[in-house]
């Protein structure tokens, strides 16, 4: 295949070259390279790309940003996307799509009433990240916040079950003894006692990170604050396993004999740490807690977000394996999920604009935190003390 040269390092296909002269008012998705130290996976894969710029969209993609996923620059090339390095090209398209939320200087190279699709992660998110975008009146879409029918938010689905699934296979891991723990088989063999794991919380990457755990043999023990969640969760799971209510006392003797503690509990749950450093420290030595929560409500007292470079650190004895996204060990299975939900979008977007598209999908303006320069979430409004209104009410100016 022969490829033009540009002046900024673009590979274009011979072929794509003429679609993309045809469909030069159709709109132009960009999608820059994480920080490869925080992130790896993408938004969207070269299958994705492909599907896009059959349907008319113009992708450009940064050079090497699929690299932690491998995803080459060939790939994204050959499924009809421009590859360029000029961060100005990127960011200066009429929609950035990405996975970590934009940084000051991505948003200062953003066009005034561009578009950004990506995580907000509003937890841990600050003041200026919102102004920012006010200022340059960028329509935000969280990725997190978008939901289908029946309230199904497909995105945090995915990331969910990838991680309940990662958090039980981390664990096994971290319970071997060149890992520094004690040197123990999750699920047991014939004459051996299975393995205890203490899971908090009923959602989807506890129900995952269960049904992955006792598909391994292990013996699994769920704990929440509603009866009605636990009800729930063991008919998802379809067998009878040990749940409780969080009684201290009921917890401290489950965390006794552990040696996996899985925290999966939402931080609406409750506004301070379940498990306190006392209760931790009285857990069996070697002993492996993963915090899927470190950075959005902690269960535990003993958390701190940790880095790709060193995910876990020791405290009391305890193993804790507190990377902030675990999903991002897997980033090739991680982005096809991601991917496979943003290109239906995407098309969708395509075929009735991005305004009627807004307009007529309530999942996707769930999803809107900034439009036109003005704050349309209430718990963003709420937290930094930022006017705030109602993104129904414009619709009308659509």
């Amino acid at each position: 295949m022969k490829y033009c040269t540009a002046k900024e390092f673009e590979l274009i296909p011979q072929e794509e070259t003429c679609a993309n002269h045809q469909n030069k008012n159709g709109i132009t998705i960009a999608m820059p390279k994480e920080n490869p130290q925080k992130e790896t996976r993408v938004p969207l894969t070269p299958m994705g790309v492909s599907v896009l710029t059959a349907s008319g969209y113009k992708v450009i993609v940064e050079s090497g940003a699929g690299q932690q996923a491998n995803y080459s620059d060939l790939e994204y090339s050959e499924a009809g996307a421009t590859i360029t390095d000029n961060r100005q090209t990127i960011f200066g398209s009429q929609m950035v799509i990405k996975i970590a939320p934009c940084s000051q200087e991505e948003i200062g190279l953003m066009k005034k009433g561009g578009t950004i699709l990506s995580f907000l992660e509003a937890a841990i998110q600050k003041k200026e990240y919102i102004t920012a975008l006010q200022h340059k009146k960028i329509l935000a879409v969280a990725l997190e916040y978008i939901k289908t029918e029946k309230d199904f938010y497909p995105v945090m689905y995915a990331n969910s079950e990838i991680a309940g699934r990662n958090a039980i296979i981390v664990a096994a891991e971290y319970l071997g003894k060149q890992r520094g723990g004690k040197g123990v088989l999750l699920g047991g063999i014939t004459g051996i006692s299975p393995a205890s794991v203490v899971i908090f919380g009923t959602g989807t990457a506890a129900l995952y990170a269960a049904r992955t755990a006792i598909n391994l043999g292990a013996e699994v023990k769920i704990f929440d604050n509603s009866v009605y969640n636990l009800l729930c969760f063991t008919q998802k799971l379809n067998r009878d396993i040990f749940t409780s209510v969080m009684h201290p006392k009921v917890i401290q003797k489950a965390l006794a004999s552990a040696d996996v503690v899985i925290g999966a509990k939402s931080i609406k749950a409750h506004p301070y740490p379940v498990i306190t450093q006392e209760m931790v420290a009285k857990m069996k030595k070697g002993s492996v807690i993963v915090d899927l929560n470190v950075e959005t409500g902690s269960c535990f007292e003993t958390s701190a977000p940790s880095g790709f470079d060193n995910p876990a650190f020791e405290k009391n004895g305890i193993i804790h394996y507190c990377l902030p996204n675990i999903t991002a060990l897997v980033p090739r299975t991680a982005s096809i999920a991601l991917s496979n939900v943003l290109y239906t979008l995407l098309l969708s977007i395509r075929n009735s604009g991005l305004n009627q598209e807004i307009k007529y999908n309530p999942g996707l303006r769930n999803g809107i935190y900034t439009f036109n320069g003005i704050l349309t979430n209430e718990y963003l409004g709420k937290k930094f003390n930022i006017p705030h209104k109602d993104i129904n009410l414009f619709l009308n100016t659509l």
